[in-house]
């Protein structure tokens, strides 16, 4: 979680300065989404986890799989050619987390 404030600081100290915030679970090797922040007095709180990165997929779903409506409560769902294939040595704990992409992409 990146403090607002702390971007919002960073930028007003720095013209010019562009601030990525970066998300990724260690499923995803690295990021998966990035959102670009620009200007001190444009910083949202909280601040966003940005749109996915090229190749990747997110999704706010229910317990049930399906999307939730904007605004809504749900878990985060990642997708694409950077999320890994499961736990090293760990098959129970993969087929528990790691479930099919319910749109069948």
């Amino acid at each position: 979680v990146v403090p607002p404030d702390a971007v919002r600081r960073v930028l007003a100290a720095c013209p010019g300065l562009v601030v990525v915030d970066g998300y990724g679970p260690t499923e995803t090797t690295t990021f998966a989404t990035a959102g670009r922040l620009v200007a001190a007095d444009t910083v949202p709180d909280p601040v966003p986890i940005g749109e996915p990165l090229d190749n990747q997929r997110i999704y706010l779903l229910d317990r049930d799989l399906r999307p939730v409506p904007l605004g809504a409560h749900g878990e985060l769902y990642l997708g694409g050619a950077g999320l890994a294939r499961g736990y090293l040595g760990r098959p129970g704990l993969a087929a528990q987390r790691f479930v099919a992409c319910p749109f069948g992409t």
